[in-house]
């Protein structure tokens, strides 16, 4: 398409759990850090910075020209909001620190209000879909987008073309199977919740999929390599290259950063004509890390088992070798066989290990692979590092040379202080010393000055360009010249640093008192249905005061005339309040979906629409729905200053998160949320589909089977009309004999979400709950009803 060069400037943004790893970012060619401090990141467990640390590298990177931005992207409890997050941000907001990442709506709107002049980016963890979500956050102040990892090319150059907003989209480092920020599968499983940081990963664990022979990682997606992809990646509109990694050494966060830097500059300099990636240069990417092989992601494929590391290799590419208690070593033997003299293995071990005639007790541990290496059984290899690899990363990182030119002035004159001035860009200092003096013996030679000058030391500072006037005849003591140097460079860093410097004022403290307003008889019973069985049960049963129709269904509904009959009978038969769901994902293909159908979906009498994302309330404002707008769980308030911001965009009524224990609930409820008390609870929802991955698709939708180790089954629904996966919980969560404690709490409205149930179960669960919460009729205990159920988060919570 575009074989000139380019004028577009791309940036390269490397990621740092550790100070190391920083360092070898900046001096490797990356234009910004991203890291994370020790709260709010979503990397709990990289190693992360310390206040003082991250000031340190805030200073430092802009000594050197560099940025470093901040991540808050995480969810934030009230009392996290109230009592940390302004103490957390001040002194990096003060020392100007670039950009915050953040996911929290409530920290959006909080970050704006307290830190004015602080750059906002919105986090892959909003899960921004399309160029309407994108526009929607423009108008609160948020000046970059991370989109979903899942976007195509033309909806990232739709989101450029119809926003201006910079973007930023990740290039480099692991995929994750689920939308980033719409996945609750650690978090249910063993409370470890990843919109917290704290993912377990079990989506990297093997599964026996309904009809297959054996289980495999069949959610386990390979990293993405797209340097292939970059001429795209730039003409599309892309702004800044992100490599994924803040779990990872400073080898790999340099290289990789070195790597992008190369080829968007290759690109950007000779255009596609002269663009080529060298296959060598993606071995050494896969020698640092991989799993499995790379793949280069969404942009250029929906989905499919290409992107699929079934077989959870190790990260060299090298099938993990795990011997339980087998006859022989022949499966380690054989990985060991691939491994080359002078590579490093990094070995994790149950039990103690001989290697040769060493004895190595069980743990981490590593070894230089020699002749004659034995490895007894119950051992992991868990990775193979080229150890020449890493010695020239190291090298490089030793002597590479990142330090700003500066042009030097010096003036030496007899009955005039010394003085040494330094530019760089607008910036202008100078230092003075002692006035030279008429030389009694030798006088100085001009290029001893010169030279001495130019020893900029360990300063970030080289001298490009040295003036020096000198009378003739002067002297002065050499330390009189080290002396201006090192002020004059002292003076040139205060002056960078200066001009990022902000003033913060502290929160005055404000009492808020509780306003709210409660009828307790205005309690409303909700139902949300999925399927046409469970739609006419839910019509039968009175209890349910208010209907809620999933996209799908409704889609289905309203494509035909028999359905749009169908469901008008319905509502003529019952005068519930009816409202519109709107998919868990809305992308291009959704509007497409909806624009088709709009017509007949806007005549019927809606009450209302439940949304689950922004994109979807974007185009319910495109469209000037009239009606009220129900914002979903999946639209998070773990705080007071979410649902604020959501009521002031345009929301009526929010629902309780599912991450909240009861605690927290009664902290952020205002009297007119709504909480699910029954439901599988969407575990995963996903751009990749089960079915396609296993050699299935026939683009009808359906259910698939998962088996986890432990012989729990997941369901897994394929939605074909918006191209998306949702992994449902093993079983519903189930707080019936908790209602009373639940309005307690001071929720009103509570909904059950139906699945997977058929129509009798539908109807008994509504009367189940409708008995006691609706006419008092007393709550039986959850084990009297449910073979298998789980309270959720509403007692443990999430750390």
């Amino acid at each position: 398409m575009n074989n000139k060069k380019q004028n577009k400037e791309v940036e390269i943004l490397a990621p740092a759990g550790t100070y190391e790893a920083f360092q070898a970012a900046i001096r490797s060619g990356a234009d910004a850090v991203y890291a994370g401090g020790d709260l709010f990141g979503a990397r709990a467990y990289a190693g992360n910075f310390d206040r003082e640390t991250l000031i340190r590298a805030i200073r430092e990177a802009h000594l050197y020209g560099k940025k470093l931005y901040l991540t808050v992207n995480t969810l934030i409890k009230e009392r996290e909001m109230e009592e940390r997050l302004f103490s957390f941000l001040k002194p990096f907001y003060e020392n100007g620190l670039d950009a915050v990442l953040v996911q929290d709506l409530g920290a959006l709107s909080f970050i704006r209000e307290h830190f004015p002049d602080l750059a906002l980016h919105a986090s892959t963890q909003m899960s921004v879909a399309g160029a309407s979500g994108a526009g929607f956050l423009k108008k609160y102040g948020v000046e970059r987008i991370v989109p979903a990892r899942e976007l195509s090319l033309s909806e990232i150059r739709k989101m450029k073309e119809e926003t201006g907003l910079e973007i930023e989209c990740f290039v480099h480092g692991a995929l994750c199977y689920s939308y980033s920020g719409q996945c609750l599968f650690s978090s249910m499983l063993g409370g470890r919740s990843g919109n917290r940081g704290q993912c377990a990963q079990p989506c990297r664990l093997k599964y026996q999929v309904e009809g297959m022979k054996k289980p495999s990682c069949i959610l386990s997606l390979k990293d993405i390599m797209a340097l292939d992809d970059i001429p795209d990646l730039i003409e599309a509109g892309v702004d800044s290259f992100k490599i994924e990694g803040r779990m990872k050494k400073p080898e790999y966060v340099s290289e990789t950063a070195r790597m992008y830097r190369k080829y968007a500059d290759l690109f950007l300099e000779k255009g596609r004509e002269g663009y080529r990636v060298s296959e060598e240069d993606k071995m050494r990417l896969m020698d640092l890390y991989n799993r499995g092989g790379s793949c280069r992601g969404y942009y250029h494929m929906q989905n499919g088992p290409e992107m699929l590391s079934p077989d959870r290799p190790n990260h060299a590419g090298i099938p993990a070798a795990c011997v339980e208690r087998q006859k022989g070593r022949s499966l380690l033997l054989k990985a060991l066989a691939a491994v080359q003299k002078g590579d490093v293995l990094e070995i994790s071990a149950k039990e103690n290990v001989t290697l040769g005639q060493d004895v190595k007790k069980g743990g981490q541990f590593q070894i230089l692979v020699a002749k004659g290496t034995a490895v007894k059984p119950r051992t992991i290899l868990s990775r193979v590092r080229n150890e020449s690899l890493i010695g020239e990363i190291r090298d490089h990182l030793k002597t590479a040379d990142i330090r700003r030119p500066v042009q030097a002035e010096a003036v030496f004159r007899a009955g005039e202080p010394s003085r040494l001035t330094l530019r760089m860009g607008s910036i202008e200092v100078s230092a003075e010393g002692m006035v030279p003096e008429e030389a009694k013996k030798q006088p100085l030679d001009r290029a001893r000055v010169e030279k001495q000058l130019g020893k900029m030391g360990n300063t970030p500072f080289r001298t490009e360009k040295m003036a020096v006037e000198m009378d003739e005849g002067i002297f002065f003591p050499m330390q009189v010249v080290n002396e201006l140097r090192r002020q004059a460079a002292q003076k040139l860093e205060d002056a960078i640093l200066g001009q990022y410097e902000r003033f913060c004022p502290e929160i005055p403290e404000k009492k808020e008192t509780d306003t709210t307003v409660r009828d307790p008889h205005a309690r409303m019973l909700s139902v949300l249905v999925q399927t046409r069985e469970q739609l006419a049960a839910a019509v039968q049963e009175e209890d349910a005061g208010r209907i809620y129709v999933e996209s799908h269904l409704a889609a289905d509904l309203f494509a035909s005339g028999s359905g749009r009959a169908e469901i008008r009978a319905l509502f003529e038969t019952r005068k519930a309040e009816w409202y519109l769901v709107f998919p868990h994902i809305f992308r291009e293909q959704a509007e497409r979906l909806y624009d088709r159908i709009w017509g007949d979906l806007e005549a019927f009498p809606w009450d209302g629409a439940l949304v689950r994302n922004l994109e979807s309330l974007s185009y319910l404002q495109k469209k000037v729905w009239k009606n009220k707008v129900q914002a979903d769980h999946h639209l998070y308030t773990l705080n007071k200053k979410a649902v604020e911001f959501l009521k002031n965009a345009g929301i009526n009524g929010t629902t309780v998160s599912l991450e909240l224990n009861s605690q927290e609930i009664r902290e952020t409820v205002s009297g007119e949320e709504e909480m699910v008390v029954y439901g599988y609870a969407p575990m995963m929802i996903s751009a990749g589909c089960v079915k396609k991955s296993t050699g299935h698709c026939d683009g009808k939708a359906a259910v698939t089977k998962l088996k986890d180790r432990y012989q729990k089954t997941f369901y897994v629904k394929n939605y074909c009309d918006t191209c998306y996966n949702i992994i449902y919980n093993t079983a519903p969560l189930v707080l019936l004999d908790l209602l009373p404690e639940i309005e307690r709490i001071g929720i009103d409205n509570v909904r059950l979400e139906f699945s997977l149930e058929d129509a009798d179960e539908t109807r008994r669960v509504i009367r189940l709950y409708g008995d006691g919460f609706l006419r008092d009729g007393g709550y039986p205990q959850a084990a009297e009803q449910f073979d298998d159920f789980t309270r959720g988060h509403f007692k443990r919570g999430i750390k």
